[in-house]
């Protein structure tokens, strides 16, 4: 007696303990992970071959021991063997199981079947079952011995090899400025597929290399709490869980009290079904069974608690699609210069499009996967009280196998979902563009090209669509087929129990209706991880939106620009967009309060770029700049910009009224004030002509206006704007030469009381400035007054001014 209680202890020790340890390796693996690199190596085919074996005999035990044995009293020994069987069976099916997996299985198997295996040698059996038995187990033992052995060869083998198979994320000789990524792992050379894939898009560029390699870093992560580990810092934490809005706690709380009633309805509606077949076979009236079934099921039903959780679900929606969409667009609007200037707008609006997949992510999380799972195990739990182990362990067989069929499956179909998700994208930025470039695409009469471009992308789309529909159809047909064998296995177990009287007729209806309860989660499991798998793969774009850091952010001690008289100060600055070449070198200038500086020089010298550091759209090298006495680097953006005003060589406006284009720049400003603004700039008489005056639309990007209006609108917003700073790139380079002189004398009443500096070509428009800046290959070659520069001999400005202004210039006609 005591040694079968001791083989049972054993056997159900080792089914706890080996499928609590599998579980939790799955879940927590990450050591194979952080080893894994981009293309994954094939698995070992002497592990694989020994794993299937170990699985055969199993296999083998279980099917001998249910034709030569009693059920009943086999009961430890086949719950051992069955649950076995699925544990190693997962782990031969496994793509990339790590070493401490196998290994570990090894271990507690062999841990609990060797006292097995002893206790069977000491019972002295003759006959052939048992002898036949013992056999396969000590069979067994010697594979996982096999398997053991050839874990330690193949980690010795791996050892030799890391310094060959580790690489840089990036390439260490090659550092541009950019936009920092939060991503600072180490990640292997783009596979040749990728590259094969970029040659084939001519619109790739250095950005975009980058990005593909950070998708590849996430493509290979093979366990999902590792996957969904950068979805979890990143968005679900921070913007899904809603810690201090109590409406939605209070809906998440109902939802959950909902499901916790369905879960007993589940089980209480078959019951009395049950009930009510009881009673007819035993020539009862069953109206009273058959009242309290229709009141569960009106409880139950739409009209019911349905009806409760579909409109306590609508703010939990409303509160994810606000979260994620403010937190994606403030984040993309809080990037660097260098980010926007690196990656295409069509495809990061795309991105934030489809990362709105997740907005369901905390309803399907918390409202729909979790309670599926609680189904299952109280379908285990029933079916054990109502039947009998087997039952329950049937219950749990038939559970992993569906669930481990969806993740197959959608694993399988995962690239798919991914090319699909790029194809879109794609298809968005070339419709973009066309679109967006219309009188581009005119003037070069490139309609039929942009018709081929685009109806290529859109067959690509299309493909992409059917691999993916091809797949997921017969990923669907794969879990259709395992239902009615699912429902057949269980069927035939109870209605065994009912040949021997122990169930009843009554039960087996109650199984029938209970079936609906338990496929009906497991099929909706299935379909939310399915779903969930694409909705992850749709946001990856957007997990990298969020791990893209700004270059350019506030310290954490900066504080609001301190008023001034708006001296601005260079002090040796060195800046470069690219480590390897410098753009600015050794700038070192002072421009004092009130004063109006001229930047000149040949195209790309560089002045654009000191106006940009200025802004902090990106920040110097080396050195520093000041205003006011104060490092721009310690004071808060919002302060810098809000004391800058910006007349851009290309003014681009908003697709609204010139009004609220105007009033963009001063919110608060009233229309008396907008208006002297825009006399001020000379637009205002020319605003009046037009049908609809201040309230005319001027189109995207303001395609309806001239390049002159374009120009003087944008003067008028930094009119309006009242900064003391004023930066002016070619801000009359597109108007007339009367347009321009009448704003050449609204700037004049502006630079007694603003620091201003001018960027010209026309020299003719900077002549009246106090100082004038000759800027040269990034340095600062001349500085003075106009009168001062033309008298320096063979000096730059010279030449510039006899090249537009001097008619002749060593015998050659002036440019």
């Amino acid at each position: 007696m005591s040694t079968q209680l001791a083989s049972q202890a054993l056997h159900y020790s080792c089914t706890l303990i080996a499928s609590f340890y599998i579980v939790i390796c799955f879940l927590f693996n990450r050591a194979s992970v952080k080893k894994r690199k981009t293309r994954p190596k094939r698995r070992s085919r002497p592990r694989v071959l020994l794993t299937a074996l170990i699985v055969f005999s199993y296999i083998s035990q279980t099917v001998l021991k249910i034709a030569t044995d009693d059920l009943d009293r086999s009961q430890p020994f086949l719950v051992h063997m069955t649950s076995q069987a699925v544990v190693w069976t997962a782990l031969w099916v496994r793509q990339r199981p790590s070493k401490y997996e196998v290994a570990g299985a090894s271990l507690v198997t062999a841990g609990f079947e060797v006292p097995l295996l002893a206790l069977s040698l000491g019972a002295k059996r003759r006959q052939w079952v048992p002898i036949t038995q013992i056999t396969i187990l000590a069979v067994r033992l010697a594979l996982l011995v096999f398997v053991t052995t050839a874990i330690l060869f193949e980690t010795r083998q791996r050892k030799r090899k890391i310094s060959e198979e580790t690489r840089p994320f990036l390439n260490g000789n090659q550092t541009r400025y950019g936009a920092a990524n939060g991503n600072d792992s180490d990640n292997s050379s783009v596979e040749s597929k990728s590259e094969s894939d970029s040659d084939t898009d001519k619109t790739k560029n250095d950005a975009a290399a980058r990005r593909k390699r950070l998708l590849n870093e996430m493509q290979s992560l093979g366990g999902w709490w590792d996957y969904l580990k950068g979805f979890s810092e990143k968005i679900f934490l921070p913007y899904l869980v809603p810690r201090n809005n109590l409406k939605v706690q209070l809906c998440i709380a109902v939802s959950i009290f909902c499901l916790v009633c369905h879960r007993a309805l589940n089980i209480l509606i078959p019951q009395q079904l049950a009930d009510v077949t009881d009673s007819i076979f035993a020539n009862k009236a069953p109206y009273a069974s058959l009242g309290k079934w229709a009141l569960l099921q009106l409880i139950s039903g739409g009209a019911g608690l349905g009806l409760i959780e579909t409109l306590v679900k609508i703010p939990i929606r409303q509160f994810s699609y606000r979260q994620i969409t403010n937190a994606a667009f403030n984040h993309v609007m809080n990037l660097s210069m260098d980010f926007h200037i690196e990656n295409d707008s069509a495809e990061v609006m795309k991105s934030i499009d489809q990362g709105g997949a997740l907005n369901n992510l905390l309803e399907v999380a918390i409202l729909d996967i979790v309670p599926t799972v609680a189904d299952l195990a109280i379908a285990c739990v029933v079916f054990y009280l109502k039947f009998n182990v087997y039952a329950s362990l049937l219950v749990v067989i038939v559970s992993i196998a569906y669930v481990a069929a969806e993740v197959l499956t959608s694993n399988w179909n995962v690239d798919a979902r991914r090319e699909l998700s790029q194809a879109q994208r794609t298809e968005t930025r070339i419709m973009h563009q066309a679109v967006q470039n219309w009188q581009t695409v005119t003037y070069f009469n490139q309609f039929s090209y942009e018709r081929s471009h685009f109806g290529e992308a859109v067959d690509l789309r299309l493909k992409a669509s059917a691999r993916f529909g091809q797949r997921r159809a017969i990923g669907k047909s794969l879990l259709d087929l395992l239902k009615p064998i699912c429902f057949v296995a269980l069927s035939s177990l109870i209605v065994h129990e009912i040949s021997t009287g122990r169930a009843s007729t009554g039960d087996f209806v109650f199984f029938i209706q209970y079936w609906s309860s338990l496929i009906s989660p497991l099929a909706y499991l299935s379909a939310q991880y399915r779903w969930l798998v694409s909705d992850l793969v749709d946001a990856e774009r957007l997990v990298f939106l969020f791990q893209s850091k700004p270059s350019v952010i506030d310290k954490e001690y900066a504080m609001p620009l301190k008023s001034g008289d708006g001296r601005v100060s260079f002090h040796h600055v060195d800046f470069a967009y690219d480590s390897r070449l410098k753009t600015l070198k050794d700038v070192d200038i002072s421009i004092e309060p009130g004063t109006t500086v001229a930047l000149v020089g040949m195209t790309g010298s560089g002045k654009t770029t000191i106006l940009r550091l200025l802004l902090r759209l990106y920040d110097v090298t080396s050195g520093h700049i000041e205003i006011d006495g104060q490092d721009i680097r310690d004071i808060t953006l919002s302060s810098l910009r809000q004391t800058i005003g910006v007349v851009p060589q290309d003014p681009v406006l908003f697709n609204a009224s010139i009004i609220e284009n105007l009033r963009y720049a001063r919110p608060s400003a009233t229309d008396e004030e907008i208006h002297e603004a825009c006399r001020s700039a000379a637009i205002h008489e020319k605003i009046l002509t037009f049908v609809d005056g201040y309230n005319t639309t001027v189109g995207e990007q303001g395609v309806k206006l001239s390049g002159g209006e374009l120009q003087r609108m944008a003067i008028a917003r930094v009119f309006l704007k009242k900064s003391p700073i004023l930066l002016l790139d070619e801000a009359t380079s597109a108007v007339d030469s009367n347009t321009e002189s009448d704003i050449q004398v609204a700037l004049d009443r502006l630079r007694a009381k603003r620091t201003t500096f001018v960027i010209a070509h026309r020299l003719s428009t900077i002549s009246g400035a106090d100082r004038i800046l000759v800027v040269h290959e990034g340095e600062v070659v001349e500085s003075g007054s106009h009168q001062e520069l033309l008298k320096k001999e063979g000096g730059r400005y010279q030449n510039l001014w006899q090249n537009q202004f001097g008619g002749m210039n060593n015998g050659k006609p002036a440019l």
